[in-house]
């Protein structure tokens, strides 16, 4: 049942990206603060359905010719966690991405942060997604993430997020 759950979740997440990038309005560069809010779906099968809720903020600089580098800190929420219940997961993370629109950034992140979930544990993270300014001020996101805990015996988790985002 989880499997099909978080199947569903994915192409959904995939589809509005499609649609979204398709009609995006003409927003302009991602250069600047930002912050938003998040939900993902774990696809850690066959355990028990995992999901989170989050919050994520951080600074965007164009480097050249559509190069991107920025930081952001998210921190989630995971009240069935694999690593226990009610985990709370914080993280920073180095962002290098590349528009390929004025409206559509790919970008990929590494980071490093903290674990509340089972005995607790140091992090670490890679992942990868895009931006979508829907708007002048509005983005939507889609993401892939691995993240690791250093404690031995710990599974790693692996979730797909969509999120939504305000540019100052």
């Amino acid at each position: 049942m989880e499997s099909s759950v978080t199947h569903l979740f994915f192409r959904a997440a995939i589809a509005a990206t499609i649609v979204l990038a398709a009609g995006a309005a003409s927003a302009g560069d991602f250069d600047g603060a930002y912050a938003g809010v998040n939900a993902s779906a774990g696809i850690n099968a066959p355990v028990i359905p995992d999901y989170e809720f989050g919050a994520f903020a951080g600074y965007n600089a164009g480097v050249s010719n559509g190069m991107v580098v920025g930081g952001e800190a998210d921190v989630a929420y995971n009240p069935n966690s694999l690593w226990g219940p009610d985990a709370v997961t914080a993280k920073v993370n180095a962002r290098g991405g590349y528009e390929v629109t004025n409206e559509v950034m790919l970008y990929g992140k590494a980071g490093i942060g903290y674990t509340t979930g089972g005995p607790g544990s140091m992090v670490w993270s890679l992942g990868a997604g895009a931006d979508i300014q829907v708007l002048d001020n509005v983005l939507l996101r889609a993401e892939a993430e691995r993240v690791d805990p250093t404690t031995v015996g710990m599974l790693t988790q692996y979730n797909g997020k969509i999120g939504v985002g305000y540019a100052f």
